[in-house]
């Protein structure tokens, strides 16, 4: 059914994510995009991150909670030493009360207030109201969500077993979302979601938009006709280094650098510095580490935030966790990567880098050891085919326009006002 028109050309925007940093930021990108095409956006997210999203020049509505209080709790860390299960690390770590629940989904519908669109993550997607939203909207997945034939769902080994596996790996993963949205629907009060299909809307009636290069991902055709690969959202804010890691760059080989993005509180329970260290002096290189332990060899040069796109292009490989965007800005740099998958859909990235040829075999958490990282470096930092591929598929993440092309898809569905 057709809605009141509205004039799509500029509109009031409320972007709504929760999550940590590698969430929050590539919604500051497509804010930043929508911004300079004349719309007025407003970013709801946890007040962790209210000075990024100003120094991004949007509006800011704080919404209550940290990713601190999941990503640092001990239980989580207990969690993902045994493997990077989602569904784990939700019953291991304690639920969040109803009240909470409650006034986060409050808190969500009033940052929509008076919005001509909504665009939310799926994760922030549990818990908004839409029918009292009362406006247009869309949603994102970190990860191609709906099922297809072609590959197996997120939560799934990642293994070549063909459509019938494909197909019954996203009959599983739907009935495990099932359980853990319709808990949180229950205790914030909203109506249910479709069991095992949680998510059946999106991509279908409304339109669901993945954040991720077409060259891990292209869109299937038993996908439905809303759901959209836009290629990364890449925010490059203004960044100066800190006094003297310029000539720590210059000064021998390229480092390789490492991060651990949002997820070093559990790296760090397990002390990897040492290993890390070790490894890469086998190499006869240095290190550029982003976070973690403060005490640190000379060979080490740390820092509390990074520039990626700066670093990564001068470094000779990057470790990480496997974070989406941490992933895409390790791709765009055409830097080959050595992935640590250590939560969630970290797994998954890892295995698609390695298998289009722009990083070593992946090293799971509960595996990292220093054998395995000398032997992924030696992948990454001497195997011409991998530097090659890595370079290649730089080339094609950066041509790509992703804050662009979602911003084109949500002005269309925006225009058209369909309800």
């Amino acid at each position: 059914m057709l809605g009141k028109k509205r004039d799509w050309r500029v509109m009031r925007i409320s972007l709504v994510v929760t999550g940590s940093r590698g969430d929050v930021q590539p919604f500051i990108a497509l804010g930043r995009m929508l911004t300079d095409r004349g719309h007025a956006v407003t970013l709801a997210t946890h007040a962790d991150f209210e000075a990024l999203v100003t120094e991004g020049g949007l509006g800011f509505a704080a919404l209550p909670g940290s990713p601190q209080d999941f990503l640092a709790h001990p239980a989580l860390v207990e969690a993902l030493a045994k493997g990077a299960s989602l569904l784990r690390a939700a019953s291991k770590v304690p639920k969040q009360s109803a009240e909470h629940i409650q006034e986060l989904a409050a808190k969500m519908l009033a940052a929509c207030a008076g919005a001509d669109l909504i665009v939310n993550s799926t994760l922030s997607r549990i818990v908004f109201d839409e029918k009292a939203a009362g406006a247009p909207w869309a949603s994102l997945s970190w990860y191609p969500l709906n099922p297809t034939s072609r590959w197996p769902a997120m939560m799934a080994p990642q293994a070549q077993l063909g459509p019938v596996y494909n197909r019954l790996s996203h009959r599983l993963a739907g009935l495990m979302e099932w359980y853990i949205v319709q808990d949180y629907r229950k205790r914030a009060k909203l109506p249910p979601p479709k069991f095992g299909a949680p998510y059946a809307e999106l991509g279908s009636d409304i339109p669901l938009l993945c954040p991720v290069s077409r060259a891990m991902f292209t869109e299937p055709p038993d996908w439905p006709e809303r759901s959209h690969i836009t290629g990364y959202w890449f925010w490059d804010r203004e960044w100066t280094p800190p006094p003297g890691l310029a000539d720590f760059m210059e000064d021998g080989p390229p480092p390789v650098t490492l991060t651990f993005g949002s997820i070093w509180p559990v790296h760090s329970a397990a002390n990897p510095l040492d290993k890390v260290v070790a490894a890469v002096r086998r190499h006869g290189r240095r290190l550029v580490m982003v976070g973690g332990p403060q005490d640190t060899p000379d060979d080490v040069f740390r820092i509390d935030d990074a520039l990626y796109p700066w670093l990564f292009k001068r470094s000779a490989a990057v470790i990480h966790h496997g974070g989406c965007n941490t992933t895409g800005e390790a791709l765009r740099s055409g830097t080959p990567q050595v992935v640590v998958p250590t939560f969630a859909d970290s797994p998954l990235w890892a295995a698609r880098a390695h298998s289009i040829g722009a990083a070593a075999k992946p090293i799971p958490y509960p595996k990292f050891t220093e054998e395995r990282l000398d032997q992924a470096l030696s992948v990454v930092l001497n195997d011409e085919n991998v530097r090659q591929r890595a370079a290649g598929i730089g080339a094609a993440v950066r041509a790509e326009k992703g804050t662009e092309t979602a911003s084109e898809i949500l002005e269309e569905w925006a225009k058209h006002d369909v309800r």
